[in-house]
C-alpha cells in the first residue's frame, strides 16, 4: 500500500467523486470496485471506504425535503437566493439540505434548499441533479412535494428551493401514531394518487421508498426526492441495462422489483411493485387479511404481468375492499363475489332468503288455496296500485314544491304522516319490481329529509330519519342491483349516502362510518359519471357536493392544510365547461369560497378568510333575490354572515364583526318566525347568537354578551326538552354554557353562568354528559364549563 502524494483537499475531492460513482455500483461490489479504483493510495482508500460506511448508517442524505445528518459538516451560506439559512436539515458527502426562510418581501415562507459541492460530483451526477430540477416542475400535485427554484451559487454549486416538508418519514409516523388503518389507508391511497400523477406526465419514480414518502404534521402525505426519476422516453427505449449501470442501480434494495436487479429498465410496473411492498410494511401482521394480502400479492408479483396493470388499478382494488365489493386481486369466483354481495346487502338476502323457506313452507297448499289466493291478489294489487298513485302524488308533486319554501314545515308533517304509514304497511322486498324500488326508495329519502335532514328544514327526529335513510338506502341498493346503469337511482342513492356521511358526522360523532359512507358515494358517483354524459348533471351535482362533504370530515379532524390543498385545487377545476356540465355552477362556487373562508378560520388566518366570504356573501345575495322564499339560500347567507363575524374578529375589524352577527341573527329570526316547527331554526338562532356573544364580549360589552347568550341557552334548553333522548342538542347547550362561563370570567364566584347551569341542570345531566366519552367534545372548547365552581 502505498502512501498518498495528494493534499488533504485534493484527497478530499477525489473520495467524493468516488463516493458519488460508487453509490452506483451494487452494494456487495462496492468496496473491491474502491480498492481497484484508489489503486493502492491508503489515504484516499481509508477516505471513501468511511464515506461508505457513514451513508450505509445513515441512507439517503440528500433527500427533497428533508435528509439525515452525516459526519461531513460542509459550511452553510448565509443566503440561497431571496431565502436566508436558518438552520441546516441534513448533509452527505456530496452535498447538503438547509431550511430557510425568505429574506425579503411582504410574506414569511419556509423552503427546503438542496445545494450540491462543486467539483466533486461527475457530470452524470450533476445532470442527474438538473433533471430532478426539471421532473419537480412539471409536476404539481398535493402530495408531491413541490419546486419553487433553482439555479447555481456564485461558486458554482446547483441549487435546488422546494417545499419544506416539516414531517417524518411514513412508516415512522405510522409507528408512532399508532393510527387505525383507515387513516393509513388513506395516506397510502393519496400516495397512489401522487405515483400515478407522475406516471401520467411519463415519469416514473423508481425508489418508492418510506424514507422517501413524508408525512407532515398535518397530516398530509408526501413523495419526495425524484432525483432518480426519469421519462420513460429521456433515453433510448431499452429493456436491459447491464448490472452495475446507473439506471439499473437506481434503486433502494428491499423495495425495488426484482428485474431491477437484473438489470432491467425501470417502468411503472416496477413503481406499482415498490408500493406494494410499502403496503405491506404499513399493515400491522393481524391486518392482513386474505383479500390485502391478495392485493399485496398483485402489486409485488414476481413478473411484471402479473402485477397491476396500472396505479389506478391498484388504487381501486383498496377501495373495493373498503367499500365491501369485490376485489379484483383476490378471486374472481360468482362463490366469492356472492359472498361480498351478502356482506353489503345481509338485510336484503336474509328477506330474500326468508322468502324462499316462506315459499318452500307453503307450496303444499298452494293448490288448495289457489283459487281464492287469486281473488285476494287482485284486489290487493288493486290497492296498493291507488297507494303507490296516492304517494308518488303526495311526494313527487306536493312535497317536492313545498320542500324549499320557508313556512311550509306544518303541511308537510302532515303529509309525512300519510305516507310514512304507507311505506310502513308496504315491507318492501328485494324482488320488487325495480320502478316500484326505486319509487319507494326516494319517498323513504325525502321522509328522512324530513325528520331530520341536513341543511333543510326538519322535525328534528334525528333517530327517526337515521332510521329511514338506512331504509333507503337499502331499497335502492336493490334497484340498483337490478338496474345497474339507471342514473335516476344512483343520484337518489348518492343524496342518501351524503345524508348519512352528514347524519353519522354531527350527529352521531361518528367519523369512521361518516368515511365510509363519502367513499361510497364518491366511487358511486365516479361509476355513475363513466355511463356517458347524457343526463349526467344530478350525478355530477352530487360528486362535486361530495368533495364538499370530504372537506367537512378533514376540517373536523384538523387536516387543515390537507383541506385548503382540496378546496384551491377543486376551485381550479371549475372551469366555465364544468359550471356548464354541472348545472348549478354558481351554487358549487359559493360553497367552495365559504369552505375555503372556513378553513381559514379554522387555521385563524382571518385577514385572508375575508376575500372568499364576501364572494360567498354575494353569491348567496343573488340566489336569494332570484328565489326569496327559498329556505337554503336564506340559511346559507345566515351563515356565511355569522363566519363573516369570526373572520373580521380574527382580522380586529370588531365593528365589522359586531355587524355581521347582528346581520347573521336577523336572518336567523327571520327564518324561525316562518317555520316554528323546524328545529333548524332555534338550533340557528342560538349558533347565530353565539356569534354576537363573542363579537360583544372581546369588544367589552358585557352587558350585551350576556344576554345573547342567555337567549342561546334559552333556545337549546327548549329542544333539549322537545327531543330529551337526543344528545346532540344537549351538546350544544353544553357549549353556550362553556362560552356563558368564560364571558363570566371576571366574576371570581361565576354567579350568573352558574345560574343559567342550575337552569339547564332542569333538562340534561351536565355532569354526565361532560365525561361522556362520545358526546365529542373539544376540550379547549369545554374547559371553560368545567372549571365552574358549580360543576362537579
Amino acid at each position: 500500500m502505498k502512501q498518498s502524494r495528494m493534499s488533504t483537499g485534493s484527497i478530499e475531492r477525489r473520495a467524493l467523486e468516488l463516493l458519488s460513482q460508487a453509490l452506483d455500483i451494487p452494494s456487495n461490489q462496492r468496496e473491491d470496485w474502491v480498492r481497484t479504483e484508489c489503486a493502492g493510495d491508503a489515504a484516499l482508500e481509508r477516505r471513501v471506504l468511511g464515506l461508505l460506511a457513514t451513508e450505509r448508517s445513515h441512507p439517503g442524505a440528500l433527500k427533497t425535503g428533508g435528509a439525515r445528518h452525516d459526519t461531513v459538516e460542509p459550511e452553510a451560506p448565509e443566503q440561497v437566493g431571496a431565502y436566508r439559512i436558518i438552520e441546516t436539515i441534513g448533509q452527505g458527502g456530496m452535498g447538503a439540505v438547509y431550511k430557510g426562510e425568505r429574506a425579503s418581501g411582504n410574506f414569511d415562507h419556509t423552503v427546503a434548499i438542496k445545494i450540491i459541492r462543486p467539483g466533486v460530483l461527475s457530470e452524470a451526477l450533476i445532470e442527474r441533479f438538473e433533471r430532478e430540477r426539471q421532473i419537480l416542475a412539471a409536476l404539481n400535485h398535493p402530495n408531491i412535494a413541490r419546486l419553487y427554484d433553482g439555479g447555481e451559487m456564485a461558486d458554482g454549486s446547483p441549487y435546488m428551493i422546494m417545499e419544506y416538508v416539516d414531517g417524518e418519514p411514513l412508516l415512522v409516523w405510522a409507528d408512532r401514531t399508532q393510527a387505525p388503518l383507515r387513516v393509513r389507508l388513506d395516506l397510502f391511497q393519496s400516495l397512489c394518487n401522487a405515483v400515478q400523477f407522475a406516471h401520467q406526465n411519463l415519469i416514473i419514480h423508481r425508489d418508492i421508498t418510506p424514507s422517501n414518502v413524508l408525512v407532515s404534521k398535518e397530516g398530509i402525505v408526501k413523495l419526495i426526492d425524484f432525483g432518480i426519476s426519469k421519462s420513460p422516453d429521456a433515453s433510448p427505449p431499452v429493456r436491459f441495462n447491464p448490472p452495475g449501470s446507473r439506471d439499473a442501480m437506481s434503486y433502494t434494495p428491499g423495495y425495488a422489483a426484482p428485474e431491477r436487479s437484473r438489470g432491467a429498465a425501470a417502468n411503472t410496473l416496477s413503481d406499482i411493485y415498490s408500493l406494494g411492498k410499502l403496503l405491506a410494511d404499513l399493515l400491522k401482521p393481524d391486518e392482513r387479511s386474505p383479500e390485502l394480502a391478495a392485493i399485496i400479492n398483485c402489486a409485488t408479483a414476481k413478473e411484471p404481468a402479473d402485477r397491476y396493470a396500472s396505479v389506478d388499478a391498484l388504487n381501486d382494488d383498496i377501495s373495493a375492499l373498503r367499500s365491501g365489493k369485490p376485489v379484483n386481486a383476490f378471486s374472481g369466483s360468482r362463490v366469492y363475489r356472492f359472498r361480498k354481495f351478502v356482506g353489503r346487502h345481509q338485510i336484503t338476502v336474509l328477506s330474500i332468503a326468508a322468502v324462499i323457506i316462506g315459499l318452500s313452507a307453503a307450496l303444499a297448499t298452494t293448490v288448495v288455496q289457489y283459487n281464492r289466493a287469486e281473488a285476494a291478489l287482485s284486489v290487493a294489487n288493486k290497492r296498493f296500485t291507488q297507494a303507490r298513485e296516492l304517494s308518488r302524488t303526495l311526494v313527487f308533486d306536493v312535497y317536492d314544491q313545498t320542500e324549499k319554501i320557508s313556512g311550509s314545515m306544518e303541511a308537510r308533517k302532515a303529509l309525512a304522516g300519510v305516507v310514512k304509514d304507507y311505506i310502513d304497511s308496504l315491507q318492501i322486498d328485494a324482488d320488487a319490481p325495480e320502478d316500484v324500488l326505486l319509487e319507494v326508495g326516494i319517498i323513504t329519502s325525502r321522509l328522512a329529509d324530513l325528520y331530520g335532514g341536513i341543511g333543510i328544514a326538519n322535525l328534528g327526529e334525528n333517530e327517526v330519519s337515521m332510521k329511514l335513510f338506512l331504509d333507503a338506502q337499502r331499497i335502492l341498493t336493490d334497484a340498483l342491483e337490478q338496474n345497474p346503469d339507471d342514473k335516476t337511482a344512483i343520484a337518489e342513492l348518492l343524496m342518501v349516502e351524503r345524508m348519512l356521511t352528514m347524519q353519522n358526522l354531527y350527529h352521531k360523532n361518528d367519523l369512521e362510518t361518516a368515511h365510509a359512507a363519502n367513499d361510497r358515494a364518491r366511487l358511486l358517483a365516479e361509476r355513475g359519471l363513466s355511463l356517458g354524459r347524457e343526463g349526467e348533471a344530478p350525478i355530477l351535482r352530487h360528486f362535486w357536493s361530495i368533495r364538499t362533504d370530504e372537506l367537512q370530515l378533514l376540517t373536523t379532524e384538523k387536516r387543515t392544510d390537507e383541506a385548503l390543498e382540496k378546496v384551491r385545487l377543486w376551485q381550479s377545476e371549475l372551469t366555465p365547461e364544468m359550471v356548464e356540465r354541472i348545472g348549478s355552477g354558481r351554487e358549487m362556487q359559493a360553497y367552495f369560497a365559504m369552505q375555503e373562508a372556513m378553513l381559514l378560520i379554522g387555521a385563524e388566518r382571518g385577514e385572508e378568510a375575508l376575500k372568499p366570504l364576501e364572494t360567498a356573501i354575494s353569491l348567496r345575495a343573488e340566489q336569494l333575490a332570484e328565489k326569496p322564499e327559498n329556505y337554503y339560500f336564506k340559511t346559507q347567507l345566515m351563515v356565511a354572515h355569522g363566519e363573516m363575524a369570526t373572520a373580521s374578529r380574527l382580522a380586529g375589524d370588531m365593528a365589522r364583526s359586531r355587524a355581521s352577527a347582528e346581520q347573521a341573527v336577523a336572518f336567523a329570526r327571520e327564518i324561525m318566525a316562518e317555520d316554528p316547527e323546524d328545529a333548524g331554526g332555534p338550533e340557528g338562532l342560538s349558533a347565530m347568537l353565539q356569534k354576537v356573544v363573542t363579537a360583544e364580549f372581546r369588544s367589552g360589552n358585557l352587558p350585551e354578551a350576556k344576554t345573547a347568550a342567555d337567549e342561546a341557552a334559552i333556545l337549546m334548553e327548549q329542544l333539549v326538552q322537545k327531543f330529551p333522548e337526543d344528545q346532540f342538542y344537549q351538546v350544544r347547550l353544553l357549549n353556550v354554557l362553556s362560552q356563558a362561563a368564560e364571558v363570566d370570567g371576571t366574576d371570581p364566584a361565576r354567579t350568573w353562568s352558574c345560574e343559567l347551569v342550575k337552569r339547564a341542570g332542569n333538562h340534561c345531566d351536565i355532569a354526565a354528559l361532560l365525561e361522556d366519552e362520545n358526546a365529542g367534545w373539544e376540550e379547549e372548547s369545554i374547559r371553560p364549563l368545567r372549571e365552574l365552581p358549580c360543576i362537579g
